[in-house]
């Protein structure tokens, strides 16, 4: 095994040793700690080779609440797209779709989340995202919203919290449901002791003003108008496939596509073939 994959393995459990361990006697500071490695991407931000994609793009910086909002624009004619990517990704990773789009109609619009890409903010949560979200949809009003992972559950977050009349259709890809259970999904992966768990949601819930478990994508669906397809794989291990099947039950107006083999990132033609048959409906 290489070092990188021991690290992957046992560094997270290593940290959460320690976490415990200051816990017993300092459980307010062990909480923040766990809180805060939680809101910190370790990776994400622009690298130097990912330029030469990025370039492509008028680069417009908006604001949210005093953050920089991190926008790359195609300046095409046509319907606008706005393509939100996920946990520790930047725009680049639409960089295959974008091959495709770029054949068709359409004005490709792509937006660095928190504490990503070019984008401000030192944290991230979706929340915070749902506003970055707000403000691209507000100053381009695209037609059509396509997010991954974290950026379709923020996604969701913002066609229920905001005003969003552009917006004609939403792709949903791998998006988690319940922010109660990639919490406990985090808990498991550094092994977070049973009573830090309890005092970390009470904090969360402090920190938003609200229940933890307001925090659902399958309930903000059902709230949701715009027409959507949610693409989701059978072996997504990151956030998994009974979380579609609650996010589509909820929504009046979507269409779940299952796919197997692919994983999580949906990183395949296949996938944007898909999408592109669906926008062009």
């Amino acid at each position: 095994m290489s070092t990188q994959n021991l690290k992957s393995k046992y560094l997270p459990k290593i940290i959460g040793s320690g976490i415990n361990g200051l816990g017993l006697v300092h459980s307010g500071k062990a909480v923040d700690i766990a809180l805060d490695l939680f809101r910190s991407p370790k990776k994400g931000r622009v690298e130097p080779y990912q330029n030469k994609f990025l370039n492509k793009f008028a680069r417009k910086k908006l604001e949210f609440e005093g953050m920089i909002v991190s926008t790359y624009d195609d300046c095409r004619p046509g319907k606008s797209i706005l393509l939100c990517h996920g946990w520790e990704s930047n725009s680049y990773r639409w960089r295959m779709l974008y091959k495709l789009l770029a054949g068709s109609n359409y004005n490709v619009i792509l937006l660095d989340a928190p504490a990503h890409g070019a984008s401000g903010s030192s944290k991230f949560d979706g929340e915070l995202y749902a506003g970055f979200i707000n403000t691209a949809l507000e100053f381009y009003s695209p037609e059509i919203i396509i997010g991954h992972s974290v950026g379709a559950y923020s996604a969701i977050y913002a066609l229920y919290k905001y005003d969003t009349p552009s917006l004609k259709k939403a792709i949903i890809l791998a998006s988690p449901d319940k922010l109660t259970d990639i919490s406990e999904r985090y808990f498991n992966m550094i092994g977070l002791s049973k009573r830090l768990r309890i005092k970390y949601i009470d904090r969360l819930e402090t920190m938003f003003g609200w229940p933890a478990d307001y925090f659902n994508a399958s309930d903000f669906s059902k709230q949701i108008d715009v027409p959507a397809i949610i693409i989701h794989d059978k072996q997504d291990t990151i956030n998994l496939y009974y979380e579609a099947e609650e996010i589509n039950k909820s929504w009046d107006n979507s269409r779940l596509i299952s796919t197997e083999g692919l994983g999580h990132s949906l990183q395949d033609e296949s996938v944007y073939r898909l999408i592109l048959d669906y926008i062009e409906e």
